[in-house]
């Protein structure tokens, strides 16, 4: 039986929705046209979908990535939608760009050359001039993209709903293409508005300024708008033009090496990483790799961080207890989990990449394969980890392609190796051990009090347990006395990590040039500790000779 949240699901997108009917009719006529029925070759689906718009399109390049779902031939066919699509005419991309600035593009360029530099489902480029005559590239959004998508994303998620509402049948599926039709959501909000582009650029050309020989185009935000995006005219190979590259001398295996070495920087250290790294989108200039088309891009927060740098670590060793524990950080749980299975399939698939050579192992491979596990044990990957691991997916493959002897997972664990030996890298471990060893701290100070209490209850009998209790006077004075030495230890332990605290500041007043407060508290701790130390040698002579414990 659907559930009343259910109900109201579909009731409120119905409301919300008022171009459904119309856009299904589109999409029914469009299936009759190419006669879907009778089946699809790749060529074909590839003019279906760019029939149906710039969302079918925009799933298309996503799948183009999953050939673990589909035949290699779909993959290889929909690798076209990246570049190859219809181009708008000229005169629609003049009439967009005097739209977007409220004025006549001769008020910004000399000069806009006609033919474009590529077409895309949500843009074109064109090469372009300055007034001052600064060659530029132009990003031109196309005519009412955003407002189809908008639509076709409505489409999507009315029957979605109407699915769910319609059968529990088939629940795991429909949650997967939930997360799916949230996630083109998401991106496809981000990658219509220029200005998010713009910020990327921004972001990315300063992060990256310090890697030698790596690049980006540099923007221009006086001329850029939420439909327009002006940016440095880049010119240069395509990276998988291997041929040309060796004419120009490059050493193809160093440009991957440089290449793998700049994605897992931007992975690893700084957080922001190119989401949509094919071939296309990687020029080398005068030998200089140069990252284009920032429109999809990932973040990963500074903890993020260190547990996909733990979750590379367990792969690399075949940990997989670290590999659980890295990932139970980066989930959202859905659902009941079963954290023993979890550990055997999370093992299971380290023993049979445990037989591999390291070069042999693809990281983008393991982590799909990994969100394939969490999503059986009702564990959704967070949406930046799984962009990342289409984005392995999508470097791995350029790397092969240029130098398939090149290894991403062993530039991946030398990074981490080095990163961990960073100092600022060491003061964020130190601090997340300070904050945990607080914790502790604060948790075993109470578990005293707490036992106290739990005994008290137990011997009034205010806690009743499936079996007989008899706890007698002597077995309660020795958990009595064991809680108080403890308490004792804590004390001590307290005062000599509060000492050691206060020796490293200048606090007045000092003795001998340490503070001293300090020198007082690290004289309490080892009194404390010299007591309780005697206390329990006490214990263990009374013990001994079967004496009362007092």
């Amino acid at each position: 039986m659907a559930t009343f949240e259910e109900f109201v699901k579909v009731a409120e997108i119905s409301l919300k929705d008022k171009t459904s009917h119309k856009r299904m009719n589109e999409i029914i006529h469009i299936m009759r046209e190419y006669h879907v029925m009778r089946g699809l070759t790749p060529e074909k689906a590839v003019e279906v979908l760019q029939a149906l718009g710039p969302t079918y399109v925009k799933i298309g390049q996503l799948a183009s990535n999953r050939s673990d779902l589909l035949p290699k031939a779909y993959c290889d066919a929909f690798e076209k939608l990246r570049d190859d699509v219809n181009p708008m005419p000229f005169d629609q991309v003049i009439e967009q760009i005097d739209r977007a600035y409220q004025a006549s593009w001769h008020t910004v360029f000399a000069s806009i050359d006609p033919e474009p530099l590529g077409a895309a489902s949500i843009a074109q480029v064109h090469k372009a001039q300055l007034l001052d005559g600064t060659t530029v590239a132009v990003k031109v959004r196309r005519p009412g993209v955003a407002e189809d998508m908008a639509e076709d994303i409505m489409l999507m998620k009315h029957l979605l709903a109407v699915g769910e509402f319609a059968s529990n049948a088939h629940r795991d599926i429909l949650l997967s293409l939930e997360g799916f039709v949230e996630e083109i959501e998401r991106t496809t909000a981000n990658e219509v508005d220029f200005t998010h582009e713009l910020g990327n650029l921004v972001r990315f050309h300063q992060e990256i300024a310090d890697e030698k020989d790596v690049t980006s185009p540099v923007p221009y935000p006086a001329f850029s708008t939420e439909s327009v995006l002006v940016m440095e005219f880049v010119q240069g190979t395509e990276i998988a033009d291997t041929a040309a590259l060796r004419d120009q001398g490059i050493s193809v295996k160093r440009l991957a090496e440089r290449v793998c070495q700049s994605y897992v920087t931007q992975v690893l250290d700084h957080g922001f990483f190119h989401a949509d790294p094919h071939p296309g989108n990687i020029l080398v200039r005068d030998g200089e790799v140069v990252w284009i088309d920032l429109g999809m891009v990932g973040s990963l927060t500074v903890s993020e961080r260190m547990l996909v740098g733990k979750v590379f670590t367990a792969v690399a060793t075949g940990n997989a207890y670290l590999l659980k524990e890295a990932l139970m950080g980066l989930v959202r749980v859905r659902g009941p989990v079963d954290h023993g299975a979890l550990l055997d399939s999370l093992g299971r698939l380290l023993v049979e990449y445990s037989t591999a050579e390291m070069k042999e192992i693809n990281v983008g491979t393991v982590l799909t394969e990994v969100i394939e596990i969490l999503r059986n044990q009702n564990l959704v990957m967070v949406s930046s980890v799984t962009m990342l691991a289409r984005g392995f997916v999508t470097i791995e493959g350029v790397i092969a392609h240029l130098s398939p002897d090149t290894s991403v997972i062993e530039i991946v664990s030398k990074h981490v190796i080095t990163q961990q030996a960073d100092p600022q890298y060491l003061a964020t471990k130190a601090f997340d051990l300070i904050t945990s060893s607080a914790e502790s701290v604060e948790a075993l100070a109470k578990l005293p009090t707490q036992l106290s209490n739990t005994l008290e209850m137990i011997d009034r009998g205010q806690i009743k347990v499936n079996a007989d209790v008899d706890v007698s006077s002597r077995i309660l004075a020795t958990i009595y006395a064991s809680v108080g030495r403890l308490s004792l230890a804590l004390l001590s332990a307290g005062l000599f990590l509060g000492s050691s605290i206060l020796c490293t500041t200048h606090m007045e007043p000092q003795l001998l040039g340490v503070p001293l407060l300090g020198v007082l508290g690290y004289l309490g701790a080892f009194v404390l500790g010299a007591y309780t130390v005697f206390r329990i040698m006490v214990s263990r002579h009374r013990l001994l000779n079967n004496e009362e414990p007092r």
